[in-house]
Formats: structure tokens, sequence, C-alpha cells
């Protein structure tokens, strides 16, 4: 998004295959007139001459939620009407904060989900409040499309702030490429500014995979899993280390929503306890909380779902379902329930949503045989 925007091109270094939510982005970003040149382990993003310019017909976002906020914001950029669409899961997916702070920005919005078109532009008023107690995103896409602005805008947060390192991670990036606001009492100041790329970015690795692998190795005694545990902006790294005591009895995942799925399958294998905080991810891919326990039960795992989170009973090894898992297109869900399958056996539905996010997973797991 910000190498779109800059006015020279920029390299992007990573390992591994991107995932299907950048090649979401990415496919949005062609449409307005972004050229990207895909290499193995590299792309070259070159940003138009003149600026981005407004796609014809609809903007398909796939699975990505954050790729459709981002696209909701930047899409009330533009004089014309542009339509934020993806698949059935993104459009069980509410975008009401978003909705909401863009009508009272002047932009017309048919919908508080997916699929909504949105006619703008936006026009920029001096003070605006914004509820992140759900998510911190709307305040991500702000940040990504705020070069655009003409004038100061000052917007407050409202409500205890979730999933805080996603959003002290866009604000680092954000600076890293010209953007010169800060975060003070909760409060933000756009304005104008310009996006001026490093020239060469490297992507670490996809931190909060990493229960994941403590899972894989915790369920079987003889696999020693090597990670690439490298977080630059030390997102979730405390979090993690909390996950990896042997005396763990409370998890709080207010800043670490992603984790809540094999989280809990570590704990509820492990001494138990109760994961706090985790009442956002109630609007991911699925209502996680939910989610996540029907899927321990099925693998025979005791626990129970809580307002914010989960209580686990522990000392449990998963046992083979009865009938197929449903992974409800959930990535994380599918992810994990493939992850205690390796121990007991399963059939699981549309694991193929598993390429949202890591397009290696299967093969890796295949490897293990």
């Amino acid at each position: 998004m910000l190498a779109s925007k800059s006015i020279k091109n920029t390299e992007i270094i990573f390992y591994g295959n991107p995932g299907e939510d950048i090649i979401s982005m990415s496919n949005c970003l062609e449409l307005m007139g972004v050229e990207i040149t895909k290499e193995d382990g590299k792309w070259i993003v070159k940003p138009p001459k003149n600026g981005l310019i407004a796609p014809k017909g609809k903007i398909d976002c796939g699975n990505s939620g954050t790729v459709a906020k981002i696209m909701t914001v930047l899409a009330a950029t533009f004089d014309s009407e542009i339509t934020v669409d993806g698949d059935s899961s993104l459009r069980n997916r509410s975008n009401v904060e978003l909705a909401k702070f863009l009508r009272e920005l002047g932009c017309t919005v048919s919908g508080n989900g997916f699929p909504c078109t949105i006619k703008g532009p936006m026009k920029i008023q001096t003070k605006l409040d914004i509820d992140v107690s759900k998510s911190s995103q709307p305040i991500t896409a702000l940040i990504l499309s705020s070069s655009e602005f003409k004038e100061e805008m000052n917007v407050s947060l409202l409500g205890e702030k979730v999933s805080r390192g996603y959003l002290e991670l866009t604000i680092n990036l954000a600076k890293k490429w010209g953007f010169g606001a800060e975060l003070k009492n909760n409060c933000i100041q756009f304005s104008n500014w310009d996006v001026k790329s490093p020239g060469t970015v490297k992507i670490p690795s996809e931190i909060s995979l990493y229960p994941m692998a403590l899972l894989l190795e915790k369920l079987h005694q003889d696999l020693r899993i090597k990670v690439q545990k490298y977080d630059p902006d030390n997102l979730l790294s405390s979090t993690l280390e909390e996950l990896e005591r042997t005396n763990l009895e409370i998890l709080n995942l207010v800043n670490a929503s992603d984790i809540i799925t094999p989280a809990a399958a570590l704990m509820a294998i492990s001494n138990g306890g109760e994961i706090i905080g985790a009442e956002h991810t109630k609007g991911k891919e699925s209502d996680r909380i939910i989610r996540t326990c029907e899927l321990l039960s099925a693998f025979s795992m005791n626990c129970g779902p809580k307002k914010d989170g989960i209580e686990l009973f522990g000392d449990e090894l998963p046992k083979r379902p009865q009938e197929c898992v449903k992974t409800h297109m959930d990535h994380r869900l599918a992810m994990t329930a493939v992850i205690l399958a390796t121990y007991c056996g399963a059939e699981i539905d549309n694991v193929e949503i598993i390429k949202v996010t890591h397009p290696e997973f299967m093969d890796l797991i295949y490897s293990l045989k």
C-alpha cells in the first residue's frame, strides 16, 4: 500500500510464498494503476506517475478483512463510486466502525458490511472520534491513506484499545516512509505527508504463527521444530513468552488476538487455564471464541466459552473426531485442526483456506510422514 503511493519504485524482499491475503492486496492495487513485478522472493512495486486511479468495477478483497478495510478508506479518497467485496467469509464480517466515520466525513456508504459501495471524497473535519474497542484496523486504514489529506484532522480513539501491537506496527512502519504523526493520550493528528520509499524493504517472518509450531512440538515429543522467531517491532513477543510459561494460568490476548485458537489448544493439552481479553476475536473470520471451543470439543477436549475468552481444563490429548471438523473458512481454525489431527487423525473441511496465510503449510505437514 505504501509503495503504491511513493514516487519511486520499491523492492520488497521476503522468504517463502506470499499468502492469498497479500495477493488480494496486490490485485486491488493493480486495478488502481500500480505495476507489480512478482519474482521468487522479491516483488518490485512501481507506482503510477500521476497517483492511484479509481478502479472500474468492484474491488475483490478475497478473504482478507485487513485488505477490505484498507480499501474501504482508500476508496473514500476518490470522487467516484467504488464497490468493495470479498468471499463468503468476508461478507459475514462487520465494517460498521469504518462505515460510521466515513459517513461522518461526508461519504456515502451503502452498508455496514460487505459488499459495500463507497462514494467519496472524504471531507476532512477538524475532529473525529473512532471506536477502537473492537479493532485497530480503522486507524491503520486511515494512516495508510492520510498522505492525501489536504487539512489537519485530530482523531480521538475511544474505548479500550485492542491489538495495540498491530497499530504500533502500522505507525512505526509509516514513520519509515515519512509519516510524522504520533499517538499521544489516545489521540493522533493527521495531515498531508509525502510517502518516501526506502527503496528496499525486507519482510520479517509471521510471528503470529509461532504458537502453531509450539502446539505441533507439544503433541509430538520426538519432534523438534526450528522457527525463525524474528519480531523486530516486539509486537507479540511478550504474549508468546507468557504462552511458553510452564505455570501459566491466565493468558491475556488483548494485544495478540490472532493466536487465540492455537493458544487454547496448547493450554488444553498442558495445564489448562483461562484466556481473557479476547472479546474482539468475535469479529474475525469467524467468532473465534465460539468456534475455537467447538473445534476443541470436536477433538474431545473440555473447554468453556466466556464473554472475553475461553476456560481450558487442561491435561487432555486430542481424540479422533467422529464427524467432519468444520473450519468455517477460518485459516487459523483450519491450521489448528490439522495440527491436532496429526496426533489422532480427523476429517477436516475446507483446509484450502490455509493458503490465505501460509501457502506452504500443508506441504510442511505432509513432510512429517
